[in-house]
């Protein structure tokens, strides 16, 4: 080629490059609000793609159209409109490019595989090439546009009758073939599952676990802390109602101090003990606890739920005494479906009580902040100093409150629509939070629904913005008339298959984590990843650190310090056996905690209560406790979900369906990718006795 037509081979390969971006942008927004492909013809899902999936996909085909254009220059040595003949060339190698990108991201990539949005790319690039062919031949070459169609068509077929355009034309087919064997072959799923993990591991850090408890397994631990900077001794709460003592760094077994089981009824959902706190001012001699505040549910009636926040006094001998010295200081009736309690109980700096109160911590139809405690971070005295404010003496029906006083610089004192209690509100299950030990900044991690995770730096008087926003404002939420100053999430993450529930964490204050220091250290409860942000710059990005070893309804339940400003985490285990554990984050070097390989061997029969359970915890927030479909979360994802309680949907789905299903989410059957795959985070056995639950369920509640 001469300089001429290098010049304009270089204008017609920069403006190729465009039109494939403008293909990807246009098809992109396209596909958010039509379907391209009919229901009627091919049922896919509708999947969620964000953009940075977006631009992540951009990247990827752009970058397989830079190869095919550049190689197919070089060796053609003339540009792709230069002739009808030289465009039917150069489609060939694109359906060569666009392919080897659609098997990419379908393959080798964790981003959700868009059948729409891929068909669109293809079929709007199509038309730009056409078009811009049709354009330079008329406008540049002076062709008249009916010889120009007529003979780019004919190239066409052509080219497609030779042996490299029927191999094209094969491989431009693959994709179909492997997304119908994805969705009808478990073996073929399996597969590209397999080369899907091998193509995305989880990346391997400096930083990896250490047991500081091997010699025990808890029985679904949601917290371990400290109870003061003096000694070295840790306490663990289990979820059904055990406190164990535990000296670290000791071979012996943990001592369990208190068993509030006898209180908290049936565990199942989210409900169970969830908080534990100590008084720095009660304090033996000897620096232990003299008293112990937990934060549990009570599920004992059958028509009401209480969440308590209770006192008990660790002085007296036996564990019934310790029981029995129960003093409560709150009462709150929650509705009864057992989701977002909250559950962070922590005293501040301030000498002062923090507890973290989910919305679902109240009456029906009682939510008025003025009438009820939810929504929010309360701050209590419960050393009751004369200078603070007296409780009044009535209070509603649905609320017990004694033995406290309120903090006379709360910030909502005097306000007639916010009770004295609340030092923040706006937020919807503040599960986990903490005190810097050398700011005293308060850190939270607000778990959220279907889409976004918050964490928040909590600031005395503000307003969360739940429900109107959450990581975004939601579209069909009005907001809460209450004239208070509102302030945004220090950050949001969105919900993958697997991230989808954050552990509030710590700012790292120890010596071994030398590159964490003075960092945001925070978790997901599902994915069991921990990661850390910079909290001094709300643009840094967030780090992946390390995975425990336990995930998805076993995972990550707490990060919390020991003395020395060291990170430990509880992984919750499962609910039918002890198996949680306590870990501290620890130098690779030094870890010795390894990924979970638990027998796969089912127990020896079914057990309906220990299924139920496993049902309540993962499949009930969308499904709803009975699965007839009403969870707290159904509306907010946007699409309808079956009724299991319903005999026509079991007509129509066997068993072999629903373990499918479980297994390899809603994508495997042409239904919404809101339904994650669970395979791999369940045992296979779990899976098929999440079946027959859900077979069962018509003839437990009669439908009609």
């Amino acid at each position: 080629m001469d300089r001429q037509q290098i010049k304009i081979s270089g204008i017609v390969f920069v403006g190729q490059m465009v039109l494939m971006i403008l293909a990807i942008l246009s098809a992109y927004y396209y596909t958010r609000s039509h379907d391209l492909i009919p229901k009627s013809i091919l049922k896919v899902p509708s999947v969620h793609v964000s953009r940075d999936d977006l631009w992540h996909i951009a990247k990827i085909f752009a970058g397989c159209y830079f190869i095919q254009i550049s190689l197919s220059l070089l060796h053609l040595r003339s540009h792709a409109f230069a002739s009808t003949a030289r465009f039917a060339t150069e489609y060939i190698y694109y359906l060569w490019a666009y392919t080897t990108a659609s098997l990419y991201i379908f393959i080798a990539t964790t981003i959700n595989y868009d059948a729409q949005l891929v068909a669109a790319i293809g079929l709007f690039s199509t038309i730009l090439y056409a078009l811009s062919l049709l354009s330079w031949q008329i406008i540049w070459l002076q062709q008249p546009f009916f010889k120009t169609l007529t003979q780019a068509i004919i190239s066409l077929f052509k080219r497609f009758a030779t042996l490299s355009g029927i191999l094209a034309l094969a491989y431009f087919i693959t994709p179909l073939l492997l997304g119908k064997a994805f969705t009808s072959d478990r073996d073929v799923a399996n597969k590209i599952t397999q080369w899907r993990i091998w193509f995305n591991p989880v990346d391997s850090t400096p930083w990896g676990f250490k047991n500081v408890v091997p010699q025990f397994k808890f029985h679904q631990p949601v917290i371990a802390k400290p109870a003061n900077p003096f000694n070295n001794t840790l306490y663990v709460l289990e979820r059904f109602g055990g406190v164990y003592k535990v000296a670290i760094e000791h071979t012996k077994q943990p001592e369990k101090i208190l068993d509030i089981s006898s209180l908290l009824g049936e565990v199942e959902i989210e409900n169970g003990a969830v908080g534990l706190a100590f008084n720095p001012l009660d304090v033996t001699s000897d620096n232990q606890p003299t008293r112990a505040y937990l934060y549990y549910t009570d599920t004992r009636s059958a028509n009401t739920q209480f969440n308590r926040l209770s006192v008990f006094d660790l002085t007296l001998s036996t564990q019934d005494e310790r029981l029995a010295s129960e003093k409560i200081i709150l009462q709150l009736e929650r509705v009864n479906d057992g989701f977002h309690n909250g559950g962070s109980v922590e005293f501040g700096p301030d000498g002062y009580l923090y507890l973290g109160l989910g919305e679902g911590v109240h009456p029906k139809k009682i939510l008025s902040l003025a009438d009820t405690l939810r929504s929010g971070v309360i701050r209590i005295d419960v050393n009751q100093q004369s200078s603070n404010i007296e409780l009044a003496t009535e209070q509603p029906n649905h609320i017990i409150a004694q033995h406290y006083r309120i903090p006379v610089d709360n910030p909502f004192i005097g306000n007639s629509k916010v009770r004295d209690e609340y030092w923040a509100v706006g937020l919807r299950n503040p599960f986990r939070f903490s005190f810097d030990s050398t700011t005293s900044q308060l850190w939270l991690g607000d778990v959220g629904s279907t889409v976004w995770e918050e964490i928040n730096r909590i600031e005395k008087g503000m307003h969360y913005q739940f429900p109107h926003v959450e990581g975004l404002p939601h579209a069909d939420s009005e907001r809460n008339n209450l004239g208070l100053v509102e302030q945004k999430p220090f950050y949001t993450y969105q919900h993958t298959a697997y991230d989808r529930a954050v552990i509030g964490g710590v700012i790292y204050r120890g010596q071994q984590l030398k590159t964490l220091v003075g960092q945001y250290i925070f978790a997901d409860n599902y994915s069991a990843k921990m990661f850390s942000l910079d909290p001094n710059n709300q643009q840094s990005e967030v780090r992946f650190i390390a995975r425990a070893n336990q995930y998805a309804q076993r995972g990550i339940s707490s990060v919390t310090q020991l003395n020395n400003g060291e990170i430990l985490i509880t992984t919750l285990g499962a609910a039918s056996e002890p198996s949680g554990q306590v870990l501290q984050l620890v130098p690779i070097e030094q870890a010795n905690v390894i990924e979970d390989t638990p027998d796969d061997t089912p127990p020896a029969g079914y057990d309906e209560k220990i299924v139920a359970s496993l049902f309540a915890v993962n499949c009930a927030r969308c499904h709803g406790v009975k699965g007839d479909g009403d969870g707290p979360d159904a509306k907010a994802l946007g699409v309808p979900l079956p009724d299991f309680t319903s005999p026509l949907y079991h007509f129509k789905t066997s068993a072999e369906d629903i373990e499918l299903i479980i297994n390899k989410g809603g994508p495997a059957v042409g239904k919404s990718p809101l339904m994650p795959p669970w395979g791999g985070f369940l045992k296979p056995h779990e899976v098929e006795y999440l079946a027959i639950y859900i077979q069962s369920l018509p003839s437990k509640h009669h439908h009609h």
